[in-house]
C-alpha cells in the first residue's frame, strides 16, 4: 500500500498531513512538501520514524507525542499492518477530531521534543494575544504571523503537543507557577491535584518533576490532565525534596502560587499568595482570582 501525503488548497492554504518521508527525505523543496507551495502550509508529523518525514516543511510543524510513537498504536510488528500504519494515520485522525470536536489541541513552540517536556516552553510571547497555536483548521489564525517569521527572519515554527490513544485524543494543559521567598528550596519537587466544586479531583501528568527552586524567582511548572477541570474549588499542593535527606520539619515560604489554563487561555488564572509549604506534608488551599498586578 502506497502512503500518501494530504494536501488540501483552500483559499491558498495547505495541509500536509504525515507527509510521506521515504524517497523524500532530504530532497529539494521543488521535489517535496514545502512551505512555498501555498500561501500558507500547515504540517502534522506523526511517524517520523516510519513513513513519515522529520524535516519541518511549513509555515508551522506540528509534532503530537514527538512525531514518532503515537500512544494506542502497536509497538511489536507480530500486530501486523496495523504495525506500520497506526502511526502514520494518526495525522489523519487528528485533523479530522480538531474539526469534528470542540478539542483545542493547543501546542507549543519549541526547539525539541525534549525542551518541551522539560516545562522550557510553556509561554508564547512571540504570539502576543492569541496564545499558543492550535492543531487543525485553527491553524489559519495564526498564518499573518508564522508566515512574517519565516519569511522575514527565516525561522521555523516547530510546536510540539501530546495526545491521549484515543479519539478525540483531547488533554488539557495547565502551567503551575511558583515564586518561593526562601533559600534552601532549590532541589526538589511540587505534586499538586485540583478539586472542583463537584468534589471530584483530578491529578495531572507532571512533565518533569524536579526543578531549581531559587529565592523569588518563578518556576513554571507544566501539567497535563485528561480531563478538563473547571470551577477550581482548592488546590492540593505537596512539596518534596529530590534527595534522601528529607527534613521532616522544614518548611518553605511561597510568595506566590498561580495556576493558568494553557488550553483556554480566556480563563482567568487563579493565585494564592503568601502561605507555607512543610516538606512532604500535603496542603489543600483555595484559590482566588490573581489581581491584575500579577498576572
Amino acid at each position: 500500500m502506497r502512503i500518501y501525503i494530504f494536501l488540501s488548497l483552500m483559499c491558498w492554504a495547505g495541509s500536509g498531513l504525515d507527509p510521506a518521508g521515504p524517497q523524500f527525505s532530504g530532497k529539494p523543496s521543488n521535489g517535496r512538501l514545502d512551505y512555498t507551495d501555498a500561501n500558507f502550509v500547515d504540517v502534522i508529523h506523526t511517524d517520523t520514524n516510519g513513513l513519515g518525514i522529520k524535516e519541518p516543511l511549513g509555515h508551522i510543524d506540528f509534532y503530537p507525542n514527538g512525531g514518532k510513537k503515537q500512544p494506542g498504536c502497536p509497538k511489536s510488528i507480530f500486530a501486523g499492518i496495523e504495525f506500520i500504519k497506526c502511526d502514520h494515520q494518526r495525522a489523519v485522525y487528528l485533523f479530522m477530531a480538531a474539526l469534528e470536536t470542540s478539542c483545542n489541541f493547543i501546542s507549543f513552540p519549541c526547539h525539541s521534543y525534549k525542551d518541551y517536556k522539560s516545562g522550557s516552553c510553556v509561554d508564547c510571547d512571540n504570539f502576543k494575544e492569541k496564545s499558543c497555536p492550535k492543531l487543525g483548521y485553527q491553524t489559519e489564525l495564526w498564518k499573518d504571523i508564522l508566515k512574517e517569521r519565516i519569511e522575514n527572519r527565516s525561522l521555523r515554527t516547530t510546536v510540539f503537543l501530546d495526545t491521549v490513544q484515543t479519539n478525540p485524543f483531547c488533554t488539557y494543559y495547565f502551567v503551575l507557577s511558583v515564586i518561593v521567598l526562601d533559600k534552601t528550596m532549590k532541589d526538589g519537587y511540587i505534586t499538586f491535584k485540583l478539586l472542583n466544586q463537584l468534589g471530584m479531583v483530578e491529578e495531572p501528568r507532571l512533565y518533569e518533576k524536579n526543578k531549581l527552586f531559587y529565592k523569588r524567582q518563578e518556576v513554571k511548572i507544566l501539567a497535563q490532565f485528561l480531563n478538563d477541570v473547571v470551577n477550581i474549588s482548592s488546590i492540593s499542593l505537596a512539596y518534596f525534596q529530590s534527595s534522601n535527606q528529607q527534613c521532616s520539619k522544614c518548611k518553605y515560604t511561597i510568595r506566590r502560587l498561580m495556576l493558568k489554563s494553557l488550553t483556554y487561555p480566556e480563563r482567568p488564572p487563579l493565585c494564592i499568595y503568601n502561605f507555607v509549604l512543610e516538606e512532604s506534608r500535603e496542603i489543600v488551599l483555595s484559590p482566588n482570582i490573581c489581581t491584575l498586578t500579577e498576572i
